[in-house]
């Protein structure tokens, strides 16, 4: 496969599960809001933007840090290349330059689902019926995975589009407990529902642990979960197969050995011990050990690996990434 193609299909699963992640986030925080202080209101949307890492650039902008200004940025804000627009519009892009590795039913999902959004007067969306919104870039953007999971051969082009979209996956539940960690606590049960409830997560929680409250088994669940498909040590399994099933006659590459470091160190981890440290100093070497997977994946098999690995993961205004 062209090395160009190869990126190509990765950005493509990172755009559609960053633009469902952030829909989602924006959604819970939403509804969680209803009833609460200004103070906590501003704590809420500051927290959203701590979780998509653009709290700095948003701060800069000198814009007030309300729900109506936080959510138009991350939704349609031309300026902020990490907004669902924009990374919808990019999936679609990087999907358009790699047409013929695709099936014929996902490239007219995803375009669809594209110009649907570009359609939409999304400002009014989002005064108006800003649930309705966030369901739709959800549903569609499960639509195109599911899509591509059914029609998709699994070959090469399919082991670096779920390589990318797991990369991503891990990395955004790997940001949201480094945001909500320190406010769970057995009595924090709006925090505890909400947190899970943005990984998707709060039923197969409730399966798991029943009627428990503590921390840990939130921690546990969404960090180190085997069986739960958003947890960080699922995605991190997920992407190390692709990447084996990329590998030459078995090499045992960087990116790979790396990978498979980061995630044998979580799945041998133990979460009291965890909650007994510095968790926030582990997750933040969590995420930083994503990144250094990215730019091995770049200067392994993409061209541009250069450029990759100066802008990997977060895109911020003005700045590029994947094709």
């Amino acid at each position: 496969m062209l090395a160009r193609d190869a990126e190509s299909l990765f950005w493509t699963g990172r755009y559609l599960e960053r633009a469902e992640d952030t829909a989602r986030l924006l959604d819970v925080t939403y509804h969680g809001l209803l009833e609460t202080t200004p103070a906590e209101e501003a704590q809420a949307w500051s927290d959203v933007l701590a979780a998509v890492r653009l709290g700095r650039v948003f701060a800069e902008g000198r814009r007030p840090i309300t729900a109506a200004s936080v959510s138009e940025y991350l939704v349609f804000d031309p300026k902020n290349a990490g907004s669902i627009l924009s990374a919808v519009e990019q999936a679609r892009e990087n999907a358009r330059t790699v047409r013929e590795q695709l099936s014929t039913e996902l490239w007219e999902s995803l375009n669809s689902f594209c110009l649907e959004l570009r359609g939409r007067n999304l400002r009014a969306d989002l005064e108006f019926q800003p649930h309705e919104l966030y369901g739709l870039v959800r549903r569609q953007c499960q639509t195109v995975a599911g899509v591509a999971a059914e029609t998709m051969a699994r070959d090469e082009g399919w082991r670096f589009f779920v390589l990318g979209w797991n990369l991503e996956r891990a990395e955004m539940s790997c940001r949201l407990l480094s945001v909500r960690y320190r406010q769970l606590s057995p009595s924090a049960f709006h925090q505890w529902m909400n947190t899970l409830r943005s990984a998707s997560g709060l039923e197969a929680y409730r399966r798991t642990y029943q009627a428990s409250m503590d921390p840990a088994d939130v921690v546990e669940f969404l960090l180190l979960s085997r069986t739960f498909p958003r947890s960080v040590l699922f995605s991190l399994r997920t992407a190390e197969n692709a990447l084996g099933h990329l590998a030459l006659d078995g090499q045992l590459t960087r990116p790979l050995r790396q990978l498979g470091r980061l995630r044998s160190g979580l799945e041998f981890s133990d979460v009291r011990e965890l909650m007994q440290g510095d968790l926030g100093e582990e997750l933040r070497q969590v995420e930083e050990g994503i990144r250094q997977v990215a730019a091995s994946v770049a200067t392994q098999y993409f061209s541009n690996s250069r450029e990759f690995d100066l802008h990997s993961l977060h895109l911020l205004p003005g700045e590029g990434g994947g094709r």
